[in-house]
């Protein structure tokens, strides 16, 4: 079964699971604890299990040393445990045994089903100055009546990636590249005429996780306002989609994977078989350490129908509704995303959710970054209900048969809403 598909099936689980719980009163807007720095220091030791998944060697060592730099202020012991496996399906498990985490990683995309399901904490007024987040990043955090269930740890965005030497090479220069889409294509189809045969003027990832925010921009949510999977209401979207499959058939877009038997964009970039990428910031540090001859401008994501726009992906920390050590955990993540978030981010190489923070490390200073982190204000953060991961899974399969030719853009979406509908209705 596809993961996504599979995801969704966690709501009516943990749905049951949490009404066979005891939640906790928790504080609203207006009657919030004195949380945070103080909350902190007031403490007088404890103890509060993390659960988080398994991520690269630099980013668990940053995690730890921020922990310890946690315990070290507080008193508090944190039981720190890395899950290899589905997170998902582990934490699902976890509230099936009446032994969930106090405090977990909540990713964007799943955010909405753990909401609905009720087995999160509102941390509604107890969390410190949440107006200094970057407001995409944590409304995605609030349920309907917008009670705060997580805060984000980090983020990541996407941005236009440039190969300065193959543009010069090609008789171009950084400059001429348009901002927005269509004319970016027009750009890019005539850099493909001065490329080598081996080398693409863009890479182009074709999932819905990537172009999520072109649909927004051209009016239409594919989630639906009534959860339903909605792809071809919009004849803006449906061009813009057009473009990729035409872009890709010429030659001048390409994906890694499928057309260069590269791994992954970030490589196919650093070995020089394309000019220009729209990536994350995740790309940046194998960029400098096994591509570091590689000279390389990163601009903000072309704009669609003359808007900004860009895709953000968030993982927040949340409390188990029924957490043994609330207290703890609400001192420990007013913390991370606090006082010690700008060592996380320093450590980490990740960007900090706070524009606070982010002022105070430079980055909008930073060349490479501050395209990035300009996207924290306007990007279209990877969430959308609970039909989303449906929804995703349907775009992704049949999307791929258009850009494979075997059927049209409108064949296409039309065949994806269906499914996805149906497998909507059936639950």
């Amino acid at each position: 079964m596809n993961k996504f598909v599979k995801s969704l099936g966690m709501v009516s689980t943990l749905a049951l699971l949490a009404a066979c719980t005891n939640g906790n009163e928790t504080a609203t807007e207006d009657e919030s604890s004195e949380s945070g720095q103080e909350t902190v220091g007031n403490m007088e030791g404890g103890n509060v299990n993390l659960a988080v998944w398994g991520s690269s060697p630099a980013e668990t060592n940053a995690l730890e040393e921020t922990i310890s730099s946690f315990e070290a202020e507080t008193g508090i012991e944190v039981e720190l445990e890395i899950i290899q496996d589905n997170f998902q399906d582990a934490m699902t498990a976890r509230f099936a045994a009446n032994n969930a985490p106090d405090v977990f990683y909540l990713e964007a995309f799943a955010a909405p089903m753990f909401i609905e399901s009720g087995v999160l904490e509102n941390i509604s007024g107890e969390m410190d100055n949440t107006d200094d987040f970057f407001d995409p990043l944590i409304d995605v955090f609030r349920g309907e009546e917008d009670e705060l269930f997580a805060v984000p740890k980090d983020y990541s965005t996407l941005a236009l990636y440039v190969n300065e030497d193959m543009i010069e090479d090609a008789g171009l220069s950084v400059e001429d590249i348009p901002r927005d889409w269509d004319d970016l294509l027009v750009f890019a189809e005539e850099l493909q005429g001065e490329l080598e045969d081996n080398q693409a003027a863009m890479i182009v990832d074709q999932t819905l996780a990537r172009h999520y925010s072109a649909f927004i921009n051209n009016g239409l949510d594919p989630a639906g306002d009534e959860g339903q999977a909605d792809f071809t209401s919009s004849p803006e979207a449906l061009e813009y989609f057009q473009s990729i499959v035409d872009g890709t058939e010429a030659g001048f877009l390409q994906n890694p994977q499928i057309d260069m038997g590269i791994d992954s964009a970030g490589a196919a970039f650093g070995a020089g078989r394309a000019a220009m990428m729209i990536e994350g910031n995740w790309v940046i540090s194998a960029l400098n350490q096994e591509y570091s001859d590689v000279n390389y401008t990163v601009l903000e994501s072309p704009t669609i129908n003359g808007e900004e726009q860009s895709m953000t992906f968030t993982v927040g920390y949340t409390v188990a509704r029924d957490a043994q050590n609330r207290d703890e955990a609400i001192a420990f993540i007013n913390y991370m995303t606090g006082d010690g978030l700008k060592q996380w981010s320093e450590l980490s190489g990740t960007l900090p959710p706070r524009e606070s923070v982010a002022e105070e490390m430079n980055l909008f200073d930073n060349p490479v970054l501050e395209p990035h982190v300009l996207a924290a204000e306007y990007g279209t953060v990877w969430s959308s209900g609970e039909s989303l991961p449906v929804v995703a899974a349907s775009f992704d399969n049949y999307f791929q048969a258009a850009v494979n030719g075997t059927m049209t853009v409108e064949e296409a979406m039309e065949a994806a809403e269906n499914e996805a509908n149906a497998e909507l209705d059936r639950r």
